[in-house]
């Protein structure tokens, strides 16, 4: 069994059925658009963050729309979605998510927003569905109307959702506009549900190292912006990195100091991941520094001085995951190097320092009062000698 995407038209249609207007083509289908309207264009392939990479076409005519996904198909794009346009002020979207985890179904809502939400971490809520029960009270903590949020969790269950984004999301009275949607199915649900079948599952290019598409799949259950490229599997740097700008400082740093070749691994964790996100996502960075065969190692966690990233409880995150292997870590004789800082700084670098000394892993640690490059100049020091 395993979660698997299904397209944006598929979910939809499941969830508002009849009432749905939207429309699936595929690039080698003849079907004719509409002559008139406003239309939404988009790829419909389980692309996250398609506005920002300009797959999505707003307030477009048939003609411009067509012109769209023309250009798409021409960057091996092959699915494609198109939906009236819903006109709405930016102030009303929402974001909501459904993710199926041990103690029952992991709400997340905000009010607030939408496809900007990772710049509004502090502004999602979460609430734990044990029961049908507990909707009465979550309806009313959160605004929603009660009887969209029980349809939801009605077609959740009886159609083996794993996973259910929708961002943004429009609550006008008792109304619920789903602006875009993205779902993860359980594979094995295929023999019990006419929902969806094997031609509503999109095809996703693979990454191709294992630990890419293990972080792939994490990203797709979260509002968080996490990411992976393994760069050499027998490097002897390897990252915990967060914040964009702050990433690519500390990996250019290596590349400046001539040891480019050694980097294990780069990408980075942002936009306020929780502790067992971040826990997940080291876990993976960990598993391919102690995989490597380089004869000395080094592990980096370091990034820019976050706005909202909270750095107490990532560094919990990763302290749960460099618990589990810190044995190993010991007996390959890593030595981890920090520089971070950010929201709860002071106690997060205090946790992580009692922690690497306890365990013998301490190398060197630093918060936003240190030029941003220290922690992995000293890691290159430590990986030469």
């Amino acid at each position: 069994m395993s979660r698997v995407k299904i397209s944006e038209y598929r979910a939809k249609k499941i969830i508002m059925g009849d009432a749905y207007q939207g429309v699936s083509l595929r690039a080698d289908a003849k079907t004719k658009l509409p002559a008139k309207g406003t239309w939404v264009a988009k790829v419909d392939q389980g692309v996250k963050k398609r506005m920002k990479q300009g797959l999505v076409a707003v307030g477009a005519t048939s003609a411009e729309a067509k012109a769209a996904m023309t250009k798409w198909e021409k960057k091996g794009f092959s699915q494609f979605i198109l939906e009236p346009l819903f006109p709405h002020e930016a102030s009303e979207e929402q974001y909501f998510s459904l993710e199926r985890v041990r103690d029952g179904i992991r709400m997340l809502h905000a009010q607030g927003g939408g496809i900007d939400i990772e710049a509004h971490p502090d502004a999602v809520k979460t609430y734990l569905i044990r029961s049908h029960d507990d909707l009465p009270n979550i309806a009313r903590e959160s605004g929603l109307p009660d009887q969209f949020l029980k349809h939801l969790i009605e077609i959740f269950d009886t159609h083996f959702f794993a996973f259910l984004e929708i961002n943004p999301l429009i609550i006008r009275g008792e109304e619920a506009t789903l602006l875009d949607a993205a779902a993860l199915v359980d594979s094995a649900g295929a023999f019990f549900t006419n929902a969806w079948n094997h031609d509503d599952i999109v095809q996703v290019k693979l990454a191709q190292h294992p630990a890419e598409r293990n972080i792939e799949e994490l990203a797709a259950t979260t509002p968080a912006s996490l990411k992976l490229n393994v760069l050499n599997e027998n490097g002897s740097l390897f990252f915990l990195l967060s914040g964009g700008g702050g990433s690519i400082v500390v990996a250019d740093e290596a590349q400046l100091e001539g040891v480019g070749e050694e980097i294990g691994n780069y990408g980075e964790y942002s936009g306020g991941p929780t502790r067992e996100e971040t826990y997940l996502y080291s876990r993976v960075v960990l598993e391919l520094l102690l995989a490597s065969k380089a004869k000395k190692k080094a592990l980096v966690i370091a990034g820019g001085v976050a706005n909202f990233t909270d750095v107490k409880k990532t560094f919990a995150g990763i302290i749960d995951a460099l618990t589990e292997s810190a044995d190993a870590l010991r007996n390959s004789h890593v030595k981890v190097f920090v520089r971070r800082g950010g929201p709860n700084e002071s106690v997060g670098l205090k946790l992580m320092e009692e922690f690497l000394k306890k365990e013998g892993l301490f190398g060197s640690l630093y918060g936003s009062n240190t030029v941003i490059t220290k922690a992995v100049d000293d890691a290159i020091s430590f990986t030469r000698v």
